[in-house]
């Protein structure tokens, strides 16, 4: 069964990248615009039963309006791992998890495996979705129920502008609290496009690794010839009903696409894609993995995966991932 294209044509499916002309310049004065305002962050300790780690509610401002404010849980090991050697010696990597589309950051339980390795976890619900962080945000126009088509009209005003600042902003409360410490960043299905958003737009020094699995929001052109299944179905609806809209619409989404964000990522990345994947099509994971500027970087192919890719079989080859970036 295919659900894309042969497995050898997919491994050097390189597609021209869509973004405008003013894609860099767009970004530059969103992440000025972010920086002017005030993360205004705040950490509670919570109970839990596991001795190994301190639990932490974290709330900080979103970016936009000003009043969503995005929730976050921190995990801090009692026994924190070191990295041995290298400009991050002594020091314990955080790991920040960003959910898929229309999910939450989790129960603490969810992150524990990397807390218990030793490692600071940071798990961030995205606003508007199934967590505690509300969304804010005024957008013009209406929209298809979900996320996809809010204010799509422009780049400005689009829902996934403020989602993206909202990854990067919780970059800014890391590094608030972990000053010179090293940061991977993991995520899956549309955790997998927030994670490339960050890397690709959150500055870069100190991040040591990125795990996109499975990721969404990439290859917009492509993903919406070919998917059968999941949010992409909100886009057909809304040009459906308004065919007039599609151009301008398609060309907002360049400015949100992983495949073009990619370009702009030169950090060590490991990326999986399910060959019979039919939410997120694997020929939109290959095209940001081509097109990722990282010199390092690892894709593993799960070729009877579907959308949840390898499952619990693609943990260990992230294990080793994060310990070899920091061992480099």
């Amino acid at each position: 069964m295919l659900a894309d294209m042969p497995l050898g044509e997919l491994r050097i499916y390189r597609p021209e990248l869509t973004h405008a002309p003013d894609f860099d310049t767009f970004w530059e004065s969103t992440l000025a615009e972010n920086a002017a305002q005030p993360l205004d962050a705040t950490v509670e300790t919570l109970e839990y039963p596991v001795e190994r780690v301190r639990v932490m509610d974290v709330r900080y401002t979103g970016f936009g309006a000003g009043t969503t404010r995005v929730a976050a849980t921190l995990l801090e090991p009692t026994e924190p791992y070191r990295v041995a050697t290298g400009r991050f010696a002594g020091q314990t990597p955080t790991l920040i998890i960003f959910h898929g589309y229309s999910g939450w950051r989790g129960y603490v339980s969810d992150s524990l495996v990397w807390a218990l390795q030793g490692f600071n976890v940071l798990a961030i619900d995205t606003r508007g979705q199934n967590g505690d962080t509300p969304d804010h945000q005024p957008y013009p126009s209406g929209s298809v129920v979900g996320h996809m088509s809010k204010g799509i009209a422009s780049p400005e005003t689009y829902y996934y502008r403020y989602a993206y600042m909202d990854c990067v902003r919780a970059l800014t409360f890391l590094r608030d609290r972990f000053p010179g410490a090293p940061i991977l960043l993991k995520g899956k299905s549309q955790g997998g496009g927030l994670t490339l958003a960050a890397a690709a737009l959150g500055g870069q020094a100190d991040l040591v690794g990125i795990m996109p699995d499975v990721p969404y929001l990439c290859h917009f052109a492509r993903a919406l010839e070919v998917f059968g299944d999941g949010p992409y179905q909100e886009l057909v609806q809304y040009f459906r009903i308004h065919p007039e809209r599609y151009e301008v619409s398609m060309r907002t989404l360049t400015y949100f696409d992983g495949m073009n964000l990619a370009a702009r990522i030169n950090t060590p990345s490991l990326v999986s894609v399910g060959l019979l994947d039919t939410i997120c099509p694997p020929s939109t994971g290959f095209a940001v993995f081509n097109h990722l500027a990282s010199a390092t970087k690892e894709l593993v192919v799960y070729p009877f995966g579907e959308h949840a890719g390898g499952i619990s079989a693609h943990d260990e080859p992230q294990f080793r991932f994060a310990r070899a970036c920091l061992a480099r």
